[in-house]
Order: structure tokens, then sequence, then C-alpha cells
């Protein structure tokens, strides 16, 4: 059986190494000859005398360069809207091909002049940032966000193409503000006296959405914030449901132990001597548990700030059960473990006010919220 399983590892390794090795063969076979010949340079990289990636580089080399050449001729005379962005992005692949070859004397041995397009790059983005300026422009006429995220990276391309293109910086910025899903996190109504846990709570939400906004298009507000915004898109409204506070409950338990040895119950004269008298001891334990519940549900909408309609309605339940526990017996406390006993000497300890056991039920509902909000905003951006 270990010989088998051995020839089953060896031959895995060996269809992985093959695959490893053949990756750049494999994508000159696809056509992909560019990358053909990026990924035999970085094998011969790390195995410089690796005849099969030569061999693949030798070949894919000048196919590529012939294949780029015949397709920037096709976008000169086409009526491509992106013909110079094309063009810019094979001549940059082009110089990227041979920069590798140029940092790798492996590489450099077979391919001994590779060809740099530096003049035709540079000329190519004059012409391709104005192309993208323009579609990031009309794209900006539409006025829908998923048009302004188009448009932002047409004007990130303008500005990759020529660095400070026209007014590009303020175009990537309103793009980007269009583009964006603005909500409104609005405050946590509930009693005063429960206040100070709320805005904790609140606090917490806020963080993690501002966490989240990291995803590229939505950005948060607190209420305050927001109405220094030209409009809104979106308001997370969240409340309490029903949400009961330190509801008490009290539970006596009464049960019978009796020892497991016995033990030296007194003493007895037997013929005239005293003798220790042995049995097993009984005690009756009381325990007492006081548990203090605090319930709540968290209903939260994703409500449109234009037409005032919910987009998404969840709840959230949560409960926390603080309890106290203490005994006391009557009988024999040799009955009783010392667990037991020490149940014994403990009081009824004050449950924590009412603050505390609001922030404590409110952790489960947190939990249940965090996962609801990520996945939402990470499929409405």
């Amino acid at each position: 059986m270990r010989s088998f399983v051995k020839i089953l590892i060896l031959g895995f390794a060996s269809a992985f190494l093959i695959n490893s090795c053949n990756t750049g063969k494999k994508a000159f076979q696809q056509g992909n000859y560019s990358e053909a010949v990026l990924q035999s340079v970085q094998r011969l990289r790390d195995n410089p005398e690796s005849k099969k990636s030569g061999e693949t580089l030798d070949q894919a080399y000048p196919l590529a360069i012939s294949t780029f050449k015949q397709e920037i001729e096709q976008l000169l005379t086409s009526q491509d809207p992106f013909k110079y962005s094309g063009i810019t992005d094979r001549y940059e692949t082009m110089n990227r091909m041979a920069d590798e070859i140029r940092h790798c004397p492996a590489a450099l041995k077979i391919i001994r002049n590779p060809e740099s397009f530096a003049e035709q790059v540079a000329g190519a983005r004059q012409k391709a940032a104005p192309e993208a300026y323009a579609a990031g422009v009309n794209l900006l006429k539409q006025g829908t966000r998923p048009a302004a995220r188009d448009a932002y990276y047409q004007f990130l391309n303008a500005d990759r193409y020529v660095p400070g293109y026209q007014d590009v910086k303020q175009k990537i910025e309103q793009a980007k503000f269009d583009a964006t899903l603005k909500v409104v996190v609005e405050q946590v109504p509930v009693p005063g006296r429960y206040k100070l846990s709320s805005d904790f709570f609140y606090d917490q939400v806020y963080t993690l959405l501002a966490k989240s906004s990291k995803q590229e298009f939505v950005e948060f507000y607190n209420p305050s914030a927001a109405k220094q915004l030209p409009y809104v898109d979106e308001i997370l409204r969240m409340e309490f449901d029903d949400f009961v506070v330190g509801s008490t409950y009290d539970k006596d338990t009464e049960k019978e132990f009796t020892s497991q040895d016995s033990v030296k119950t007194g003493t007895a004269t037997i013929n005239g001597q005293k003798v220790d008298v042995f049995d097993k001891v009984k005690a009756k334990l009381t325990t007492h548990r006081r548990e203090v519940v605090s319930t709540g549900v968290l209903a939260v909408q994703m409500v449109d700030a234009r037409t005032n309609k919910p987009k998404a309605t969840q709840k959230f339940p949560g409960t926390y059960t603080w309890f106290s526990e203490w005994a006391n017996f009557n009988g024999d406390g040799r009955a009783l473990t010392t667990q037991q006993l020490d149940l014994c000497k403990r009081k009824p300890s004050l449950p924590p006010p009412p603050q505390d056991l609001f922030l404590e039920f409110t952790k489960p509902i947190y939990e249940q919220l965090k996962v609801f909000l990520r996945n939402y905003y990470k499929n409405n951006q």
C-alpha cells in the first residue's frame, strides 16, 4: 500500500513539474506568443540550461513581434475609437519583452538584439491620452454611476498615457465622486438611559463601514457630514425592535447527596472501650440561580434616498443572559464535593447596569450585521 501511495505522489509531482516546464510552450501553442516569451524568460532565469524554454523563446519572440506589428497596422487603418490605446498597449508589451530578455543572460544568448520601441510608445501615448479623455467626458455626460465608473478608469488611462493631461486630475476626482455610492448612516434611536451603549454600537458599525469603504465605489457618512454633500444615494437605517433589558428569573433546585465513603459519625462503647462509628452521611443541597435576560431585534433598512423606498430589509436577533449562582445546605457537609461547598460560600451577585446589559445583547447582533453589510455593499457598489 505504501509503495502504491509513493508511486501516486511521484506521479503527481512529475505531472506538476512537466506542466510547470511546459507552461511557456502551452501559451505558444495557443497563439499567445508574448505570454510564451515572458514565461520562457522566467523559466530560463530559474533554469538557464532549460532547452525547452530556450526553444520556445526562440520560436515565440519573432512571432510575437510580427503579430503585434500586423495588429498595429490594422488598428491604424481602423475606425476603432480606442485604436491608439490598443497600439500603446502593444508597443508597451514589446518593450516589456525586450526588457525581460535583456535582464536574463540565458535569454539574451538566444535573442541577441531584442527590439526597443521607446519612441513609438511615446508617440502612441500622446494620441491615446486624448482618446481616453474624450471617452471619459462622454461617459460622464450619461449621468449614471456605472457610466461614471467607466469614465473614472478612462481618465486614469489618460493620466497614465500623459501624466497631468489637461484637467484630467480634476476629472478623475469628479468621476470618482459621481461613481461612488454615497450612504448616510443614521443614528440608532433608543431611550436616553441606553444612549451611551447605543452610541458605542453605532460607532462599531460606522467603523466597520468605514473600513469597508476601501471598496472603491462606496463611501459612508454620518448625518452631520452628509449635510455637506450635494446629494446622497442611500440611507442606512437601524432601529431596535421590542428590546427588553434586565428580565429577572429565579430558579431553586433541591437535591440530596450521600457521601461516597463512610465517615466518622460518632463513638460507641463496646466491651467497655470507646470506638469510632463510621457511616455514610447525607446533605440536602439547595442551589439558587438568578438569570437576568436581555434580548432585542435590530431592524435594518437600506433606503433609496431619492424615492425613500426600501431597497433591502433585514432583522437580526440578539440575546444575552447574565447569571449568578449560590447555594445552601442542610445536613452533613461531608456529603458534598469541594465545588458544592464553595458554591455554598457564595452570596448573590448584583447584575451589571442596564447600559452594560444592553451592550452585551448587541454583540451577537453586530456579528450578524457585519457579515450582512459586507456582502450587501460588495454586491451593490
